[in-house]
C-alpha cells in the first residue's frame, strides 16, 4: 500500500555516510516542527560501500514512523532513485535533497507557500550557500551546445574569453525577491506533486547529471514554472567531483548526459547529428559507459563521491 502524506523529504545516498546524517536530521527537525501529522522523510540508498545503510537502520529503529530507509542493491543512478522514492509515497509536495545538504526548518513552509500561491509553478528552489557562507551558483540558463561545446574543449577560462555565455545569470543583479529561473540545481528542490503525477519527474535516461535541467526544460515546456526563492537558502557542502581533474570518469559521465539532453529536445538536433556524424562517438561513448565507466564507478571510494547531482 502507497504511503501518503503532505509533504516527503526525499533523499538518494550513494556513499553519502559523511554528511548523510546531517541531511537526515534536517528533514526529520522540518517534519517534527510543522508537520508532525503529516511529513515524511525518505532515503534511497544506491547500493552504498560506507555505512549509509547503518544510518538509515539507526534512524528507522529511533523515527519509524515518519523515516523509510530503502536499500537498493545495485547503483540505479540518482534520477532512477529518486523516481523510485517518490513512486512509493503520495505527496502533495515533495522536497528532493542531495545528502549534503543541511537546512534550517522554518525555510519549508516558506518555499511550499510560494509552491501553492499559483497552479502552474512546478519547482521553487532556495538559495545555496557554500559553507563558508558565500553563495553558491546554484541557478543557471540552460545550457547551449557551442558552450558546453567550448567549455569540455577548451575549459571554463578559455571559453569564458572566446564563447562568452551567461550560464550563471552572472550579469544579471543578484536576485533579492523571488525570480523566475530556466533551471536550478538538483541539491534541494520543492516539486509539486499534481505536477509529478501528471507529468513524472527525472528522465531516466540520465543517470547521473543533467537530470536537473532537462525536469527544468520538461516543466517550462508543460507550461509550469520554476522559480528562485532567494529570501530563504541551505547549506550545501559541495564538491566539485567532477572538476577536480582536467578528465577523469565524472567528467567523461557529465559529457555522456550532455549529449544525450541534446539529442533530446529538437532546438539541438542540428548540432548534436553534426556532432555525432564527425566523431561518431555516441555508440562508442555508450560502450564505454555500459562495460569500463559504470562498473569502475561502482567501486569508487566513498571520498571520491561527495554529491550526486551535480
Amino acid at each position: 500500500m502507497m504511503a501518503k502524506s503532505d509533504i516527503a523529504f526525499v533523499i538518494v545516498s550513494y556513499n553519502s555516510a559523511k554528511t548523510l546524517r546531517g541531511a537526515i536530521e534536517s528533514c526529520i527537525q522540518a517534519v517534527e516542527e510543522f508537520y508532525p501529522q503529516t511529513g515524511i522523510v525518505i532515503v534511497y540508498d544506491n547500493a552504498s560501500k560506507d555505512k549509509c545503510t547503518q544510518i538509515l537502520d539507526d534512524f528507522s529503529q529511533r523515527y519509524p514512523q515518519i523515516f523509510i530507509g530503502k536499500k537498493g542493491d545495485v547503483n540505479l543512478g540518482f534520477g532512477v532513485a529518486n523516481n523510485r522514492a517518490v513512486a512509493a509515497l503520495q505527496s502533495k509536495v515533495y522536497v528532493l535533497i542531495n545528502p549534503d545538504v543541511a537546512f534550517k526548518p522554518k525555510i519549508i513552509p516558506r518555499l511550499e507557500a510560494t509552491l501553492n500561491s499559483s497552479s502552474d509553478i512546478a519547482i521553487i528552489c532556495p538559495k545555496l550557500l557554500y559553507l563558508d557562507k558565500s553563495v553558491q551558483p546554484s541557478i543557471r540558463r540552460f545550457p547551449t551546445f557551442n558552450f558546453l561545446l567550448c567549455k569540455y574543449l577548451l575549459g571554463e577560462k578559455l571559453q569564458t574569453l572566446l564563447y562568452p555565455f551567461d550560464y550563471y545569470y552572472a550579469c544579471m543583479p543578484p536576485p533579492r525577491k523571488i525570480v523566475e529561473i530556466n533551471w536550478a540545481i538538483g541539491a534541494f528542490m520543492m516539486v509539486s506533486g499534481k505536477y509529478i503525477r501528471r507529468h513524472g519527474l527525472f528522465d531516466e535516461r540520465f543517470f547521473l547529471y543533467f537530470e536537473d535541467v532537462s525536469l527544468c526544460v520538461d516543466a517550462w515546456q508543460n507550461g509550469y514554472r520554476v522559480l528562485f526563492q532567494p529570501e530563504v537558502s541551505a547549506l550545501h557542502l559541495y564538491q566539485r567531483s567532477s572538476t577536480h581533474s582536467q578528465f577523469n570518469y565524472l567528467t567523461l559521465i557529465h559529457m555522456i548526459s550532455a549529449l544525450k539532453f541534446f539529442a533530446k529536445y529538437k532546438p539541438y538536433h542540428k548540432s548534436w547529428q553534426l556532432i555525432a556524424l564527425i566523431l561518431g562517438m555516441y555508440s562508442k561513448l555508450e560502450g564505454i559507459w555500459r562495460f569500463l565507466i559504470l562498473p569502475r564507478l561502482n567501486k569508487l571510494q566513498p571520498d571520491k563521491i561527495f554529491t550526486l547531482n551535480n
